[in-house]
């Protein structure tokens, strides 16, 4: 392949195996993030410290880097951004109507309200009493209440049980959302869920892998586990991966990935909402694992232009992208075994809070206190891994008590109590 540059958007952590991924397939990368410390930049062959909201000044920096041949986004704030400057500087990418609409939960509801399947009722509003006058046209409970627009992660959605709820579900969605968001109300749709990635290409879809989610306590919609391949038939697979091909039609997507958030109930999938890039954190790493696809590397090579090396998943093998969970309490010390992060079949172990941070309550993904990634031939034993790391991961809190993360099987029982 012809050396290819590419802008990266989006330096995090968690993207570093990606910049990485996408310098050893023969991308030069240049790599933007606001953050000076973004552990991304250094991994990058050219680093940009730029908001990723700031298009004029990105689109400045890399023509004076001397161009690129594509854009991609590792996180929803620069979805917008990448079809924008892809725009000033003549690149192939999606249109910035389908950027719009893969941004908005409001846009998806009403696109896919169009295919006649695969949604559920909704409305959108502005003011608590609209939220309260939607409540009762949409007839019944439970609802999810989410911020129309906002970073991802789960922030502002809640369950709502009843109507006394309400108030306290539209303010946590506003104060979720970007500033002058909406709130989407919608119906609750019962049954398991689930999350995909989907390589898009040429008007053709493929579904690389599907995972299956384990939930935070109610009322609070967080994932404490996304675990892979998701135990469905070859039927369910079917319905899933026509689903993905109409949801991203419908938003006007034409290339790279999508990440899709949906349930399975007894009438078939259910979308709940999409992200025009790879899942967030790990996923794209776990996603290589499962389906033996970087997806990652082949959404840049789309952004440029080619079509991607392999488009449909080559293997099906098991990962557990587990969230640590502890007690709530000031955190003292922390303990996490080197024979744990050497160990080959641990992707990535780490503890995001610090000595002295308060763990609080979960109730949005920065709650949440450490990630553990096992990865295995099945998905019985990369879950086994995962339960084993949570008990060799500890925290020592300041009263004393020292506690590890919960094992699965724990927070299983403390969801059904």
């Amino acid at each position: 392949m012809p050396s290819k540059r590419i802008l990266i958007l989006g330096a995090g952590r968690y993207n570093v195996p990606s910049i990485h991924a996408a310098r050893e397939a023969g991308f030069a990368t240049l790599v933007a993030d606001k953050n000076p410390d973004a552990p991304g930049l250094r991994a990058a062959d050219h680093a940009l410290r730029i908001d990723l909201n700031d298009c004029e000044s990105l689109t400045q920096a890399v023509t004076a880097q001397g161009g690129v041949d594509g854009v991609v986004s590792m996180a929803e704030v620069g979805v917008r951004a990448a079809a924008n400057i892809s725009r000033r500087l003549g690149l192939p990418s999606i249109s910035e109507e389908a950027a719009a609409n893969a941004t908005s939960k409001a846009a998806m509801r009403r696109n896919w309200q169009r295919i006649g399947k695969y949604s559920t009722d909704f409305s959108v509003v502005a003011t608590e009493d609209e939220a309260r006058h939607a409540a009762a046209r949409l007839g019944r409970f439970p609802l999810i209440f989410k911020p129309d627009r906002s970073f991802g992660g789960s922030r502002g959605v809640t369950r709502v049980e009843r109507a006394e709820d309400i108030a306290g579900a539209f303010h946590a969605a506003q104060a979720g959302g970007l500033a002058g968001s909406d709130v989407v109300i919608e119906h609750c749709v019962e049954g398991s869920e689930h999350s995909a990635e989907v390589l898009i290409w040429n008007g053709k879809t493929s579904l690389l892998c599907i995972g299956q989610k384990i939930k935070s306590l109610r009322p609070y919609r967080v994932d404490v586990s996304v675990q892979y391949p998701a135990q469905l038939t070859a039927a369910q697979e079917s319905n899933i991966a026509d689903m993905c091909h109409e949801a991203v039609t419908a938003l006007g997507l034409t290339q790279g990935a999508a990440h899709v958030e949906f349930g399975y109930t007894d009438q078939g999938p259910v979308l709940f909402e999409l992200g025009a890039r790879c899942g967030g954190g790990h996923t794209p790493q776990i996603a290589h694992h499962v389906s033996g696809i970087n997806e990652f590397v082949e959404a840049c090579r789309m952004s440029c232009g080619m079509p991607p090396n392999r488009f449909t998943h080559t293997s099906r093998r098991g990962a557990d992208y587990r969230f640590l969970v502890f007690p709530p309490g000031v955190v003292e010390r922390i303990e996490i075994p080197q024979t744990l992060v050497a160990d080959g079949s641990i992707l990535d172990a780490g503890v995001t809070v610090q000595p002295g941070d308060e763990i609080r309550p979960l109730r949005s993904t920065s709650e949440r206190a450490g990630f553990l990634v096992a990865v295995g031939e099945i998905l019985q034993e990369a879950v086994a891994r995962a339960d084993r790391g949570c008990r060799e991961i500890l925290i020592r809190y300041a009263d004393g008590t020292t506690r590890h993360a919960a094992e699965l099987v724990e927070f299983r029982e403390l969801a059904h109590s």
